[in-house]
């Protein structure tokens, strides 16, 4: 599994492994997150990596696989898709969904959380995210218990935090019974463009309703607190911006301080 990789400057002492949407890389979303493709940056203003010197960065690479909605072109891809736009309860209802190639994602995903753990870092101090697909992928991973797994992780996990960039909740008739014990005490942000003609802004409206009402995860406004920050950017489509890379970093210093002493 190849990875884009940015190293802490300072003593590494939290990480934040997240993932790309379809036909993405990871090397893609690291560019991002150093503001690489930004022009409105002010020369002073200091990038997520910058304000964040203590933490490692992973941005894996999703195999290449068919993809059913791309008339089965191959392409890097968590788990195959059937259905392009996901449009309003689309998501929420008894639609094909890849459960198999969601589980072996999660399986990665697990592998790079206990990498990880094993060179120090604390599964209280890993934070996992992605976007569209990827906000998918980290939901399961964040949210899900041993029943999203291929094989058991023991203890259920319980990570710093979940970020979700134009995602949404997959397999609803699955996601209800496949919960973590500890999800409505992990903090997520969750973000997402009104103008988003891919996974329209409603269908992410119905995934958090769902797991506010059907799961008991509260949906509030402070940073950082355990339940989902739910944040709108008006007329923003299937993209990130730079107000959304500056929630997200706030969201991560709240979760996974500099402070932090292992």
């Amino acid at each position: 599994m190849s990875s884009a990789v940015i190293q802490p400057t300072a003593a590494h002492t939290a990480t934040v492994i997240f993932t790309h949407g379809l036909g993405d890389e990871g090397e893609s979303w690291r560019a991002t997150i150093c503001g690489e493709y930004e022009n409105y940056r002010k020369p002073d203003e200091l990038t997520a990596p910058a304000r964040l010197p203590h933490v490692k960065w992973v941005f894996p690479d999703a195999p290449r696989q068919k993809v059913t909605a791309i008339f089965g072109a191959q392409m890097p891809s968590w788990f195959d898709v059937f259905n392009i736009p996901v449009q309003p309860g689309q998501n929420l209802d008894a639609v094909p969904e890849d459960d198999e190639g969601i589980m072996n994602s999660v399986q990665i995903m697990d592998d790079l959380i206990d990498a990880e753990v094993k060179a120090g870092i604390p599964e209280s101090r890993i934070v996992v995210g992605g976007f569209s697909q990827g906000g998918v992928l980290s939901l399961a991973t964040g949210l899900g218990g041993n029943d999203w797994r291929t094989k058991s992780t023991g203890d259920e996990r319980k990570l710093a935090g979940v970020a979700v960039l134009s995602g949404r909740v997959p397999l609803k008739d699955k996601f209800k019974s496949r919960i973590s014990p500890h999800a409505i005490s992990v903090p997520v942000f969750w973000g997402h463009g009104t103008a988003d003609a891919v996974v329209h802004y409603r269908a992410a409206e119905l995934s958090v309703e769902f797991l506010q009402q059907q799961l008991g995860i509260s949906v509030h406004d402070q940073v950082g607190a355990p339940g989902i920050n739910f944040r709108t950017y008006e007329r923003m489509g299937h993209i990130s911006c730079k107000q959304e890379m500056d929630d997200l970093t706030a969201f991560l210093e709240s979760v996974i301080p500099k402070t932090h002493n292992l």
